[in-house]
């Protein structure tokens, strides 16, 4: 008591020796919430989308943070970006150069011929095919001038068999471009992909699927070669003609494996190129057969059909490739508005955090009093 007593007597005897204003009361400031301070809405977001920041990619700073508002308007604004540093390259020596010719050029004939820079696949067709075309006329021509006391060699082309040997050069080179044409078509209508559906187990709609023993292997399928193919398609016809004359049961093109082996569906999937499609319009097994048929008196009408013949094969081959890139379209199209419409809005969802939190003297236990 006397402490308290001894205080208030020093601070009236302040108050009367130093009168001064008195200070209005003031309302005493709030001291800040813990809770509120460290709010989860005011921490980085774990489960928030952040927008993927274009400006700095583009500003070739992907790295960096997302750009504020000021540096956007700066960019708005026109403001350039930081000019990049420019590297020094080294050249080399001319020593250095002359060195390396001998790799260089061992290189090159590795690569050879995949390095020749040749034409497009249709433009060599096409120079292909006319060439082809050319030498059969030369030889009908020819044929038509060893015909005896005759002017006018396509006039009298009907007595070519006369007065000269039926065997010259023209035979083998006619055998050749006939025999080129025909194996340009082998070629075309049996080169093929193999491919294995391991998840199929019912047999798909298709006269080309199979079932195969069942083979764990990483490598890509290989087909067998085209002369094994043929081979085996001539031996199969031989015996299903034999066996039909004779009238006994006729044998299974493609005979599934024994039941306890693991088996797998295979599908052979046509893959004709460019350059074989091509030729076959142009220079096509009927093309050759129709120049050899060509005489005096039909001639033309054989080259009218020959263009006929190559426009019907362009045209049909044209029309169904667009086809084939039409349903392609309109399938990528169909993907993408089903993943637009319904997989990526579920897949990832724009989320934000909220948290709601309460202070320990705001909770009331109904069991205390």
């Amino acid at each position: 008591m006397a402490l308290r007593k001894r205080a208030i007597n020093a601070s009236v005897n302040t108050t009367e020796s130093s009168p001064t204003p008195l200070s209005l009361p003031k309302t005493p400031r709030p001291r800040q919430s813990i809770a509120i301070s460290q709010s989860p809405a005011t921490t980085p977001s774990i489960s928030t989308n952040v927008a993927f920041d274009w400006e700095a990619a583009r500003s070739r700073a992907p790295y960096s943070t997302p750009q504020s508002g000021a540096r956007l308007a700066r960019r708005s604004m026109g403001a350039s970006a930081t000019p990049l540093r420019k590297g020094v390259i080294r050249k080399k020596s001319y020593y250095e150069r002359i060195a390396s010719i001998p790799s260089q050029i061992s290189f090159q004939i590795a690569m050879f011929p995949a390095n020749v820079p040749l034409p497009k696949p249709q433009t060599s067709a096409w120079i292909v095919g006319g060439t082809l075309h050319f030498i059969h006329l030369c030889i009908r021509f020819s044929q038509a001038n060893n015909v005896p006391d005759s002017d006018l060699g396509w006039e009298d082309m009907y007595r070519e068999g006369e007065g000269h040997s039926w065997f010259d050069w023209t035979v083998p080179v006619t055998l050749l471009l006939v025999a080129a044409s025909f194996l340009n078509a082998l070629y075309l209508l049996t080169r093929v992909k193999l491919y294995r559906l391991h998840l199929r187990s019912d047999p798909v709609s298709s006269p080309n699927a199979k079932f195969v023993a069942a083979q764990l292997d990483f490598q890509p399928l290989v087909p067998p070669p085209l002369s094994t193919r043929v081979l085996r398609s001539a031996l199969f016809g031989f015996n299903t003609s034999w066996r039909f004359l004779l009238g006994f049961q006729l044998p299974v093109r493609n005979p599934p494996p024994p039941p306890k082996v693991a088996r797998v569906q295979q599908l052979e999937v046509w893959t004709p190129g460019e350059f074989e499609s091509m030729l076959f319009n142009v220079y096509s097994p009927a093309h050759s057969l129709l120049w050899c048929a060509t005489g005096p008196s039909n001639w033309i009408s054989n080259i009218l059909i020959m263009g006929f013949v190559s426009a019907q094969s362009f045209l049909i081959t044209h029309f169904f490739k667009t086809l084939i890139k039409d349903k392609e379209i309109i399938a990528a199209e169909v993907f993408n508005e089903y993943n637009t419409g319904f997989v990526y809005p579920r897949l990832n969802p724009v989320r934000a955090d909220v948290g709601v939190q309460t202070h320990q003297s705001e909770v009331v236990n109904v069991w205390e009093d």
